[in-house]
């Protein structure tokens, strides 16, 4: 409270206050509604120790459906698939590209294949699909890059090694 009177009589306050509004805009992707990789970053540091459930998704052929549907088409869609209700202890966020979301669930990993299952669910009803891999990461041991550095390799590993067989039967 002090701090806040002396920002007004100063004139911080209002400064301080629209630093904060930029902060939280830079942290929302307005594009898919989610979480930027650099607030799920953050929020991974400040997080209370223990087990959590990571995933990593890559959405399946998402340049093809921009380029058929269009980029906002494709990018309600995505929205609507992710709008499944998560807890409020979940994060979702955007990775690299518009294709990479990663999810960090406070649950366990019957709790997380179950709302991953709504997700697949979600995805086939706009027409949509996407890879997975999970984990389960013990904040604080290693860097939840780490972790999902791996996950990204084994998702990519899986999708190149179903490719290569659709080619081999074509």
């Amino acid at each position: 409270m002090l701090k806040k009177l002396a920002g007004r009589i100063f004139g911080f306050q209002t400064e301080i206050e629209q630093l904060q509004e930029q902060i939280a805009q830079l942290s929302m992707d307005p594009v898919f509604g989610m979480w930027t990789r650099n607030a799920f970053l953050q929020f991974s540091l400040i997080m209370p120790r223990g087990l959590r459930v990571v995933v990593f998704l890559d959405l399946d052929n998402l340049h093809q459906l921009n380029e058929q549907y269009g980029y906002e088409n494709v990018n309600q869609r995505i929205r609507a698939i992710f709008s499944i209700p998560f807890r409020r202890s979940d994060l979702v966020a955007r990775w690299f590209s518009g294709d990479e979301i990663v999810v960090l669930f406070d649950a366990d990993e019957e709790f997380a294949l179950r709302k991953i299952g709504q997700l697949e669910e979600a995805a086939r009803q706009q027409g949509m699909s996407f890879h997975f891999q999970l984990a389960i990461w013990d904040v604080g041991k290693e860097p939840i890059e780490k972790v999902i550095d791996e996950l990204s390799s084994k998702v990519l590993a899986e999708k190149s090694w179903k490719q290569q067989q659709v080619s081999k039967s074509s």
